[in-house]
């Protein structure tokens, strides 16, 4: 190599680290913003987020298939190809050990910064977002075991009514509405009108392939930040998928505390006319003020878990069968694998936020009274 060549690929390099550190910097800078200025992450939520969702969902939803889970599987088969070839170039002398592994620590380097910079930009900054509680009027106060009793016999009440006329399969349990991703979408969609943060396109949901990867973990839906895509567990209970796609649906805009995420999946199925979608709306929200009532008061626990119709029970013990075939030290990682996942994204209270959505449905269902009391109050008055 002469010395002109050796000039020009020093200079190829010092242009690629100042680029790769421009990128660490800029996703460093991002992050900081994002937690420490006041406003900027809901300036970017609403003017340059849903650029990038229409762009990247745009390109993945051309595929009928979900394209990061295929990138996955691309990417394992390049690791095995890459370690193989690199330990025949050892055996064969033609590199040494000691370059091959620097090379593998700067791939896995920029690999590591690429990675910074791409969950920045599409889901990272939506963490310090303006909460949608805030968004919707309904601050997570402080309750009354009473109420929370009250919201559970509510909950009951609804889940039977509904029950009589959702979709039943043979053998008893609750089966999945026709067409299940356009009409989650479409909910979705529908509640954009209610809340514009909310508004917008929407790709369809789509089926993991690898669904029992997902089982042994304890997951029922993922979130692709890097290909704008939705992702549910097809192989879970039918009567929670309704919820899960709209769960994963919402973190597509932008809101991705996993408490609201599930507030926002109840609202949307229940706004919707299809009954299998209210009922799974009714469960998700049963489910998480159940299991509170249970940690505040066994004894009202009792007498109002009692109550329920026998259609949700019936797909209550299904659910436990379902899940209790995965309990494995694989599930116990994954949680707590997820729990560091959310304390590093600002929802310190980890996997237990998710029983904040129990605070948010408290706060609906006093303005359902409220508003009940206020038209009772003006018949009576007229």
């Amino acid at each position: 190599m002469s010395g002109t060549d050796g000039r020009k690929n020093a200079r190829a390099a010092g242009i690629a680290a100042a680029g790769w550190g421009a990128l660490l910097a800029a996703a460093l800078a991002l992050q900081f913003l994002s937690r420490r200025m006041p406003g900027f992450a809901e300036w970017y939520a609403g003017v340059i987020y849903p650029g990038i969702l229409r762009l990247l969902g745009g390109i993945s939803s051309l595929f009928p298939y979900a394209l990061d889970e295929c990138l996955i599987y691309l990417l394992i088969a390049g690791v095995v190809f890459g370690a193989v070839r690199g330990i025949r170039r050892i055996r064969r002398k033609e590199t040494g050990a000691a370059v091959w592994c620097a090379g593998v620590l700067r791939l896995l380097l920029k690999a590591g910064i690429l990675w910074l910079f791409l969950f920045t930009v599409t889901c990272g900054i939506n963490y310090h977002r303006t909460p949608f509680s805030k968004l919707a009027g309904l601050p997570a106060e402080p309750s009354t075991v009473e109420e929370l009793e009250e919201l559970c016999l509510w909950l009951t009440g609804q889940i039977e009514e509904v029950s009589r006329n959702t979709l039943v399969q043979e053998d008893g349990l609750t089966a999945l509405p026709e067409a299940l991703a356009e009409k989650t979408r479409d909910a979705m969609a529908e509640l954009g009108n209610v809340y514009p943060e909310l508004g917008g396109w929407y790709p369809k949901a789509k089926p993991v392939l690898s669904w029992k990867v997902l089982s042994l973990e304890f997951l029922e839906g993922v979130f692709g930040p890097y290909t704008m895509e939705a992702h549910y567990n097809p192989d879970i209970p039918a009567y929670n998928q309704p919820a899960v796609l709209c769960h994963e649906l919402s973190h597509l805009k932008g809101f991705m505390r996993e408490d609201e995420a599930n507030y926002i999946a109840y609202l949307a199925c229940m706004g919707s006319e299809d009954p299998n979608l209210k009922y799974s709306a009714l469960l998700l929200a049963y489910t998480h003020s159940i299991n509170a009532l249970f940690k505040a008061d066994r004894e009202r626990f009792a007498a109002v878990r009692g109550q329920l119709c026998e259609q949700a029970e019936r797909d209550y013990a299904y659910h436990r069968a379902y899940w209790a075939q995965y309990e494995g030290p694989v599930s116990g990682l994954s949680d707590k694998v997820n729990d560091t996942y959310l304390k590093a994204n600002a929802q310190q209270e980890g996997s237990r936020s998710y029983g904040r959505m129990v605070d948010l449905l408290l706060g609906e269902h006093r303005c359902r009274k409220e508003t009940a009391m206020e038209n009772s109050g003006q018949k009576n008055g007229g």
